[in-house]
């Protein structure tokens, strides 16, 4: 994990400047840590492509607005292979039953059924 830019636990090891409170804080350190901290999602990516996921504000649990970068399509569960098209993302779920192989079929992948012997 990178380090945001201000450490404040070095901070409170710092003696008080002018005889003040021993732990100073400024406003412009928490200002560049909330930046570092701040996601900055593109709509698309460094080719022009949407992005594979989906930025929603949502209140938190203390009532504050908070953003959510969700994956779409959403993951599924189970057997699944995910692949790009057209540079969007997309899940291609196994079957629940039977054996099958991952093919293409006229340029379009699926599943394929296969023979039990």
């Amino acid at each position: 994990m990178t380090p945001p830019p201000i450490s404040f636990s070095e901070k409170a090891k710092e003696t008080a400047k002018s005889g003040g409170y021993p732990v100073q804080i400024s406003a412009a350190d928490l200002d560049q840590n909330f930046i570092y901290a701040t996601l900055d999602i593109p709509e698309s990516d460094a080719r022009g492509l949407p992005q594979p996921f989906l930025v929603c504000d949502i209140v938190g649990p203390s009532g504050t607005t908070q953003r959510q970068l969700t994956f779409t399509p959403a993951a599924v569960r189970g057997s699944a292979f995910v692949f790009s098209a057209d540079g969007n993302f997309q899940w291609l779920t196994a079957p629940g039953s039977g054996t099958h192989v991952l093919g293409a079929v006229d340029g379009t992948l699926q599943w394929i059924a296969t023979e039990e012997c």
